[in-house]
C-alpha cells in the first residue's frame, strides 16, 4: 500500500495556501507540510507540519527548501505566491531530481499569464476582452471613453489599480505605475473560473463562480454558477496557452452584459476552495495527477457540481504559546 502523499506548500500564509491546505486535508491520503518565513503564519499550524524558512530573497531559501524535501520525502511542491512561480518553474528539473514534482505550468505560460498585455494580445481575437492599450496616445487615437482602468501589467490583487475619470488623472497614474496597462472600465458582475488541465494541457473541468464580494482584490464571497459562456472561454484559453494542473481566470461584464477576460492566474486560487468543495476537489486531483496517478473526471461531472453553493470567508484565530509553537513547527 502506498504511503501518504507528502505535499509542501510555499509560502504557507498566503490566502491561496490556506484554501489549498483545507481542501487537501479532506483527502486522507495526503499529508500537508507548509513553509513560511513568519513563525506566526497560520498555514504552519493548519498543516500537518510546519517549517520556518528564510525569505524568498535570501540566498539560503532554496537550500532550506531542499533540506525539507529530503527530510520529509516530499512528493509534490505547490508554489503559492505569484512572484515565485517563474523561479519554481525554472527549478522544476532540479526538484524532480530530488524526488519532488512541482505543481506548476510551463515557463512560457507563466510569463504570458503574468503579463496582462501579453495575455490580451494572445487572446483578444479568440475570446471577449476589454479594449486595452499600453500607450496614452493609442487611448486618444482610438477614442476610448472614460472612465478607464489603469493598473500594472504584472500586478495582482487590487494593488495599484485605479479607476480614472479624466485625461489628467490618466496621465498622473500613467507616470506613477511601472509598466501600466490601460483598459476600458467594465461595470458589471465579476466572475472567476477555476480550472484543471491534464499533462497534455487539455481542459478537464471548468467551474465558474460569481465573485460576490472582495477586499483588496481578494474574493471573500462567491457562488458556484452554471455559465456556458465562461466554460467555453476556459476551453478556448487552453487552445492558446498550455497549463498543467490548477489555474483560474477572472472576467467582468461590460456594458453589454458580456463577461470579458481581465486576468489569468496559472496557479491555485484563494476562492478555489469553493470549487473544490462543490463536488470535484481540484486541489487533490491536481496533486495526484502531478505524481503520475491516472485521474479521471466522470462523464456526468456537471451533475456532481453543486450549483448555487455559496462561500463566505471570515477571519478566525489560532491561539499559541511558545511551547505550542516549538511543538508544531521547526526552524530550518
Amino acid at each position: 500500500m502506498r504511503n501518504r502523499i507528502k505535499v509542501l506548500i510555499v509560502p504557507g500564509g498566503s490566502g491561496m495556501a490556506i484554501a489549498a491546505i483545507h481542501s487537501l486535508k479532506r483527502d486522507k491520503g495526503i499529508t500537508v507540510i507548509s513553509a513560511d518565513a513568519d513563525k506566526l503564519s497560520p498555514g504552519l499550524y493548519l498543516s500537518d507540519k510546519g517549517y520556518v524558512v528564510p525569505r524568498f530573497d535570501d540566498e539560503l531559501f532554496y537550500d532550506k527548501i531542499t533540506q525539507i524535501i529530503k527530510r520529509e520525502s516530499i512528493d509534490v511542491i505547490i508554489p503559492a505566491l505569484d512572484w515565485i512561480l517563474l523561479d519554481f518553474s525554472e527549478r522544476k528539473k532540479y526538484f524532480e531530481e530530488l524526488g519532488a514534482k512541482v505543481l506548476i505550468s510551463e515557463k512560457e505560460t507563466i510569463k504570458i499569464a503574468r503579463d496582462k498585455w501579453l495575455t490580451y494580445t494572445k487572446l483578444k481575437d479568440l475570446i471577449p476582452t476589454p479594449r486595452s492599450y499600453i500607450n496614452i496616445q493609442d487611448v486618444i487615437e482610438h477614442n476610448l471613453e472614460f472612465p478607464l482602468i489603469i493598473k500594472p501589467r504584472a500586478g495582482s490583487g487590487s494593488s495599484d489599480v485605479y479607476k480614472v475619470e479624466t485625461m489628467d488623472e490618466l496621465r498622473f497614474f500613467y507616470d506613477k505605475i511601472k509598466d501600466p496597462i490601460i483598459q476600458e472600465f467594465l461595470p458589471g458582475k465579476e466572475y472567476s473560473v477555476d480550472c484543471l488541465a491534464d499533462e497534455n494541457g487539455d481542459l478537464m473541468v471548468a467551474i465558474p463562480q460569481e465573485r460576490i464580494s472582495s477586499k483588496g482584490g481578494v474574493a471573500t464571497k462567491g457562488q458556484i454558477l452554471n455559465n456556458e459562456l465562461l466554460k467555453k472561454m476556459a476551453k478556448k484559453i487552453t487552445t492558446k496557452l498550455k497549463f498543467f494542473g490548477p489555474f483560474f481566470f477572472q472576467a467582468k461584464e461590460g456594458k453589454d452584459g458580456i463577461p470579458k477576460l481581465t486576468e489569468i492566474n496559472p496557479r491555485i486560487g484563494g476562492l478555489m476552495s469553493l470549487a473544490s468543495n462543490s463536488g470535484i476537489n481540484i486541489h487533490s486531483l491536481s496533486v495526484r495527477m502531478c505524481i503520475g496517478e491516472k485521474i479521471s473526471i466522470p462523464q456526468n461531472k456537471e451533475n456532481l457540481i453543486k450549483r448555487g453553493l455559496y462561500l463566505t470567508k471570515y477571519f478566525d484565530e489560532i491561539y499559541l504559546t511558545d511551547d505550542k509553537i516549538e511543538d508544531k513547527i521547526e526552524v530550518i
